[in-house]
């Protein structure tokens, strides 16, 4: 892991512009740097490309080290028949435990199931595109360890 020295004001900035996009573009909100846009936030298949090119474009971003399957279900892996038998079952327990969250005004956190088959994706979290829109090329989170510059005294 790479540790980068970055000042707090263009860490909160990018915290900011981030969450800001992610917010507009999705129905739900981040609620940490953890927030994974496919599982969390629903967005998949063509919305996520979607989602990803707008980002790349609106912040003139490189993505040659991005991999779209690596994060991503496809298209014809949503419409997958059994997947979509599986999304319904897990519907009919999905429901109640969001309304349980939802009546506690989320103050009440529940595992929701999912019946995702298929090879596993790493998926993108928030934290992730923070750190892409820093470094300006695709860099997962994990690989960089941002620490506060220190304020260095007048002499």
């Amino acid at each position: 892991m790479e540790v980068k020295e970055i000042e707090f004001a263009k860490l909160r900035h990018a915290y900011i512009i981030v969450k800001a996009f992610i917010d507009n573009e999705s129905l739900d909100k981040v609620n940490s740097l953890d927030t994974k846009i496919e599982n969390d936030l629903g967005i998949t298949g063509d919305d996520a490309l979607d989602l990803l090119q707008k980002f790349i474009a609106k912040f003139e971003l490189d993505h040659k080290d991005f991999n779209f399957s690596k994060h991503f279900l496809s298209e014809s892996e949503i419409g997958d028949p059994t997947v979509l038998l599986l999304a319904l079952m897990s519907l009919s327990v999905w429901l109640p435990l969001k309304t349980i969250e939802l009546i506690s005004l989320n103050k009440i956190k529940l595992d929701k199931p999912n019946w995702h088959t298929g090879p596993e994706r790493a998926d993108l979290t928030f934290k992730d595109m923070i750190t892409w829109y820093i470094e300006k090329d695709f860099t997962p989170s994990g690989d960089v360890k941002y620490v506060i510059k220190k304020a260095q005294a007048d002499t």
